[in-house]
């Protein structure tokens, strides 16, 4: 299960480009070929949105803005992230891009280099120690 955040529950729809401020969630599932939406009741809070997604079996995620406290959360559940770019771009583009491996996937190796919370101080802040 692939979660793409989004800024509207609509299938004709772009990413958003904050990960942890989105209101929703579209969720893919591969083996259905379907899209579902997923609200985030955890919206401000990255890390906690984070938790919210591992609890409902998500395996991957895009984001075009991610800070380390979510990224850590995500990493530390084994759930995979993937940097599509600062562009908002389609469902449809991001499925299509993750299936023939266009997308970085985001590793502790190479998180410096793709990590960005899209702040005005281009510092994370969810709170977290970064733990």
């Amino acid at each position: 299960m692939l979660a793409i955040p989004i800024d509207q529950k609509s299938y004709e729809c772009k990413s958003s480009e904050l990960f942890g401020n989105v209101e929703a969630f579209a969720v893919y599932d591969p083996k259905q070929e379907s899209i579902d939406f997923l609200t985030n009741t955890a919206s401000g809070n990255g890390i906690k949105t984070a938790e919210l997604l591992h609890s409902k079996g998500i395996e991957s995620v895009v984001y075009s803005y991610m800070g380390d406290g979510p990224f850590n959360k995500l990493f530390k559940k084994g759930i995979k992230v993937h940097f599509i770019g600062k562009e908002p771009l389609s469902l449809q583009s991001i499925i299509e891009g993750l299936a023939t491996n266009n997308f970085v996937e985001v590793t502790d190796k190479n998180a410096k280099e793709y990590l960005d919370p899209g702040t005005a101080t281009a510092n994370c802040e969810c709170g977290c120690t970064n733990e």
